[in-house]
C-alpha cells in the first residue's frame, strides 16, 4: 500500500510540472495570458479526475463496492509547432473558437527559432488557420488550416505549403 501511494504522488507530481511548462516562443502578452489561463485549467480539471479515480480506488478497497469514477471530457489538448526550416518563423494562429470572457482563442506573435519547436494548449476541436513567415516584414503569409482533433504535431516549412492548404494526418 505504501509504494501504491508513492506512485500515486509521483504521478500527481509529474503531471504537474509537465502541465506547467509555458512556451517562451510567445511574444503576445495577451495569448501568454490566455495559454496560462487555458492550461491551469487543464490541469485542474486533470487533477480532479485523478483525486476522483484515487477516492473511488480507496471507497472500493475499503467499502467493497465498486464505484466507476466518470472523469470529465477532454476539452484541451497539447499540440506543437514544428520549425523544419533554418530561418526563424513568425506565426499567428487565429480560431474562431470563443474563451470564456467572449475573445478568441488565438495565439499571436509565436517566433520560432530555426529547427526548434513550441508546445502551445489548444482546444479540442478548435479550426485554427496558422499564418507564418520567414522573413518580419514579409508581404503575403503563407496558410495552413488544422483542426486540433485530428492534429498533435504541424511541421512548418515555407515554401512547401501552398495557401489554404489543409494538413492532414
Amino acid at each position: 500500500m505504501r509504494t501504491f501511494s508513492r506512485i500515486i504522488v509521483v504521478l500527481i507530481s509529474l503531471a504537474i510540472l509537465l502541465s506547467c511548462r509555458a512556451s517562451g516562443y510567445i511574444a503576445d502578452p495577451q495569448s501568454i495570458k490566455r495559454q496560462e489561463q487555458m492550461r491551469n485549467y487543464r490541469t485542474g480539471v486533470n487533477i480532479a479526475d485523478i483525486g476522483l479515480i484515487v477516492a473511488a480506488s480507496v471507497g472500493a478497497l475499503y467499502t467493497g463496492m465498486n464505484v466507476y469514477a466518470n472523469p470529465q471530457s477532454q476539452s484541451f489538448k497539447k499540440m506543437r509547432l514544428v520549425n523544419d526550416s533554418n530561418d526563424t518563423l513568425f506565426v499567428n494562429m487565429v480560431t474562431d473558437f470563443h474563451w470564456k470572457d467572449s475573445s478568441f482563442c488565438d495565439i499571436r506573435e509565436i517566433v520560432l527559432p530555426p529547427l526548434q519547436k513550441a508546445r502551445m494548449i489548444v482546444p479540442l476541436g478548435a479550426v485554427y488557420n496558422i499564418f507564418f513567415r520567414n522573413e518580419f516584414n514579409a508581404p503575403d503569409d503563407e496558410k495552413v488550416e488544422i483542426n486540433t482533433a485530428q492534429i498533435r504535431k504541424v511541421r512548418l516549412k515555407p515554401g512547401k505549403i501552398k495557401s489554404g492548404d489543409q494538413i492532414k494526418n
